[in-house]
């Protein structure tokens, strides 16, 4: 499986207006509803999800109001329930007092750090944000006719896609499908998707064909993204990122993104 959070490759920069930050609990609740599981379980202050083992983000217990001094109790419980499903028991941990707690126990109790933690990374949303340009941004009707794009752009063809597109078609809030495309290009070269959930723009799936990096494509489908996310009512963007991903975090930062919290996985062995 590739990394739980891929970073982007936009390119450009972004005046923004300093702004209050929103809460890490608002973005959580964001980017669930954002990115939601097939199946989803409350157990003791833990949301546990599971989607046949597409993404960890939904295949993953969260903690959402689980304390370190439950552990002991709650852990069999967590574990059956991945173990029903085929599913290694998965912790995605954030950079709380609570959650490093919680990751301090797991970690005497056998369970790693797997990959580099991730970066949650937010902006407002005022009215300048610059159009995109010169590749062309468009809007795809549905999850149908996106994920094509999506899959030839990340040679990323399997079975796993069948469980991406029922959880872009569990969606439901707002979604704009994005694609970009150079001037003279046949097809589409750059894509993203954005959601509009509780007021927060979550930028998701941002793609660019390797022959065709460093050419703006990126810019402008996060900037289109920002623009409709905008006139959506949404009042912040976010975003994650590998937090080791110096180019990347720096190519967000020139869109005037900031780092809010992290978060990564814990998994047995």
């Amino acid at each position: 499986m590739a990394r739980a959070c891929p970073p982007a490759s936009p390119e450009g920069s972004g005046h923004v207006t300093r702004v209050g930050r929103p809460s890490i609990e608002a973005i959580e609740r964001a980017g669930l509803a954002s990115w939601p599981a097939l199946e989803e379980e409350r157990l003791d202050g833990w949301l546990l999800r599971a989607s046949q083992g597409y993404t960890r983000r939904t295949n993953s217990a969260n903690a959402a109001g689980a304390s370190a001094g439950h552990l002991d109790a709650d852990l069999p419980l967590i574990e059956r329930f991945f173990a029903q499903r085929g599913l290694p028991t998965t912790f995605r941990l954030l950079s709380t007092a609570g959650d490093e707690a919680i990751d301090r126990a797991l970690d005497q109790r056998g369970y790693r750090r797997c990959e580099d933690p991730c970066s949650v990374m937010v902006r407002p949303l005022p009215g300048d944000i610059h159009p995109p340009s010169p590749p062309s941004f468009a809007l795809l009707p549905d999850a149908k006719a996106w994920l094509p794009e999506f899959v030839r752009l990340k040679n990323d063809q399997g079975p796993h896609q069948r469980t991406h597109l029922a959880i872009l078609d569990a969606i439901a809030s707002p979604t704009a499908f994005a694609v970009v495309k150079p001037p003279g290009a046949l097809q589409p070269q750059g894509c993203g998707l954005g959601v509009v959930a509780e007021g927060h723009l979550g930028l998701f799936d941002i793609a660019t064909h390797p022959a065709h990096r460093r050419q703006g494509l990126g810019k402008a489908v996060c900037e289109g993204l920002l623009n409709w996310g905008r006139d959506q009512g949404a009042h912040t963007a976010y975003l994650q990122v590998v937090a080791d991903n110096r180019s990347a975090v720096e190519l967000y930062r020139r869109l005037g993104f900031e780092e809010l919290y992290r978060y990564w996985y814990r998994i047995r062995g």
